[in-house]
C-alpha cells in the first residue's frame, strides 16, 4: 500500500505542475518544433488519418535534396504522439491544451517508471529521491508539457530499461520499438541494456534488442522511399565541426548542464552522484547509462548545441546520480550533528537548483510575439478554409499555424508562390514586400499589429 501511495503521489505531482500555462497557444519557446508537431495531429483531423502520410501546414521541403513537398509531407519520427493527440481532437476538438495533455501523462508515467526501476536496485531512499528530482526539475517541467514526441520517447526508454533490467524481455521488446519508433535517439539505450546482460550473465537475452529493432528498419526504409517528405539530418551530427573544441563543451557542460538543467546546486550533486556511480555493478549500470548519453551528445553534437531540449534524455540518469550524491553527502559521517549539517548542505543545493532552474527556464512560458496568434485568429475568422496563405516568419512555422491553413511560412519568390495557388499574404511586420503588396494588391483587414492581403487579382 505504501508502495502504490508512493507511486500516485510521484504522477500526480509530476503531472500537477505541468498543468502550468497549459492552454498556451503553440508560440512559447521553441514553438517552430511544436507547430509542425501539432499541425501533423490536426491534419489527421482535418484531412485524412493516415501513418504512413504524415502532413504538416508547410509547402516549405524539409529535405536537402532540392525536392519539392507539395504534399506537405512529414516524415521523420513515426507519427505515433500525433496519432494519440489525434485521438483526442476528434473526440473533444482542437485544442493544443490536450495535445499538451498527452506529453504531461508520459512524463508523469516516466516519473513513475524511474522510482520503480530505481528503488528497486538502490533502495525507497534514492528511488524517491530520484522522482522527486525527475518531478520538480524546471527544465524538465517545461519539456514535459511540450507539444513534441520528446516526452514520449524518454519515458518510454525508462520504461524500457526498467522491464530490460527486470528481464521481462517480450514487453521489453515492444515498449523499446516503439520508444525508437518515436525518436530513433532511443537506441542508446541499448549500451546500458548490454552492460546489464553481461553483469547479470544473460547475454543470450541481448537479442530481443533485435526484435525491436526491425519496426525501426522498415520505417526509416519507407522514408527511404519517399525522399521529398523527409528531412535534412546530416548536420545533426557535427555542423560547423564544433565537436570537442571549446565551445562545444562551453554549451553543453557550462551553459546547458549547469547553468540550464542542473542549475549550480543540483550540478554538484550531479558531479558527486558520478563519483559515487561506479562502486558496484548495480551502480555501474547507472555509470554506463551517463556514458550513453554522453555518446549521443557527442555524436549528434551540433544538434546538442543547437538545441537545449536535446539533452532532455540526460534527466532520468541525471535525476538518479543527483540522487547519488544527495545521500552520499548526507551519509559522508555517522555522527548526528555533522549528519544533520549535511542533509541542510545537499537540501540547500537541491533548493538552490530549483530556485535558478527557475530563473532560467519561467521565460521558456512566455507568449513573445502574440500578435501572430491575433492575426492568426483574424485570418481563420475571415479567409475560406482552403485558402492557401503565405506567413512569413523566418521560416518559422509558428504564425502559418495559427493561420489554420496550409502555406507558405516565408516571403519572397510571390510569382512562384502564387502559381503554386497562394491566394492570401498576411504579415505582422511591415516590411517593403508587405508595403508593396498593399499597393499592388487587395488589402482585406490591417491593423496596427497586422495586414491580410488578398494575392488574387492583384495589378
Amino acid at each position: 500500500m505504501k508502495k502504490i501511495l508512493i507511486l500516485v503521489f510521484i504522477f500526480l505531482l509530476t503531472f500537477g505542475l505541468r498543468l502550468y500555462k497549459i492552454n498556451n497557444p503553440v508560440a512559447d519557446w521553441h514553438s517552430w518544433r511544436q507547430a509542425d508537431t501539432a499541425a501533423v495531429a490536426r491534419n489527421f483531423v482535418k484531412d485524412r488519418f493516415n501513418l504512413f502520410y504524415p502532413q504538416a501546414d508547410s509547402f516549405v521541403p524539409n529535405n536537402d535534396l532540392g525536392l519539392t513537398n507539395p504534399d506537405r509531407l512529414f516524415l521523420n519520427e513515426f507519427p505515433f504522439y500525433n496519432a494519440l493527440v489525434a485521438v483526442l481532437y476528434k473526440i473533444f476538438g482542437i485544442n493544443p491544451a490536450l495535445a499538451r495533455l498527452v506529453s504531461v501523462s508520459f512524463a508523469g508515467l516516466g516519473a513513475v517508471f524511474l522510482y520503480l526501476l530505481t528503488a528497486g536496485l538502490f533502495g525507497p531512499a534514492i528511488g524517491l529521491t530520484a522522482g522527486l528530482y525527475y518531478a520538480v526539475n524546471p527544465y524538465n517541467i517545461y519539456y514535459g508539457r511540450v507539444i513534441m514526441p520528446d516526452p514520449i520517447f524518454v519515458s518510454l526508454s525508462i520504461i524500457s530499461l526498467y522491464l530490460f533490467v527486470n528481464f521481462k524481455f517480450i514487453l521489453f521488446s515492444f515498449v523499446f520499438a516503439l520508444a525508437l519508433l518515436v525518436k530513433p535517439y532511443a537506441i542508446f539505450i541499448l549500451l546500458p541494456c548490454f552492460y546489464w546482460a553481461v553483469v547479470s550473465h544473460k547475454l543470450k537475452t541481448f537479442c530481443w534488442t533485435l526484435v525491436a529493432l526491425l519496426p525501426l528498419a522498415l520505417w526509416r526504409l519507407y522514408i527511404f522511399l519517399v525522399p521529398e517528405g523527409s528531412f535534412s539530418s546530416r548536420w545533426l551530427y557535427n555542423e560547423t565541426n564544433i565537436r570537442f573544441t571549446g565551445a562545444f563543451f562551453r554549451w553543453l557542460i557550462f551553459d546547458r548542464l549547469n547553468r540550464l538543467i542542473f542549475a549550480t546546486g543540483g550540478f554538484v550533486l550531479f558531479i558527486v552522484g558520478i563519483l559515487n556511480s561506479y562502486l558496484n555493478k548495480t551502480r555501474g549500470l547507472i555509470f554506463v547509462w551517463l556514458l550513453s548519453v554522453m555518446l549521443y551528445m557527442t555524436i549528434f553534437a551540433m544538434g546538442n548545441v543547437t538545441h537545449d531540449y536535446y539533452q532532455l534524455p540526460l534527466l532520468p540518469v541525471g535525476s538518479i546520480l543527483v540522487a547519488f550524491g544527495f545521500w552520499a553527502m548526507v551519509n559522508a559521517s555517522k555522527k548526528l550533528f555533522p549528519r544533520l549539517m549535511n542533509l541542510l548542505l545537499a537540501l540547500a543545493l537541491v533548493i538552490l537548483s530549483l530556485a535558478f532552474g527557475w530563473y532560467e527556464v519561467r521565460g521558456y512560458f512566455n507568449i513573445n510575439h502574440p500578435e501572430i496568434i491575433t492575426a492568426g485568429q483574424a485570418v481563420d475568422q475571415l479567409l475560406p478554409k482552403d485558402a492557401l496563405v503565405i506567413a512569413p516568419y523566418n521560416r518559422d512555422v509558428a504564425f502559418l499555424y495559427q493561420t489554420n491553413r496550409h502555406g507558405w511560412p516565408e516571403g519572397g519568390n510571390l510569382d512562384t508562390k502564387i502559381s503554386q495557388g497562394a491566394t492570401h499574404y498576411v504579415s505582422v511586420v511591415f516590411d517593403k514586400e508587405t508595403v508593396d503588396l498593399e499597393q499592388k494588391c487587395r488589402v482585406l483587414e490591417k491593423t496596427q499589429q497586422y495586414v491580410i492581403i488578398d494575392l488574387r487579382n492583384c495589378l
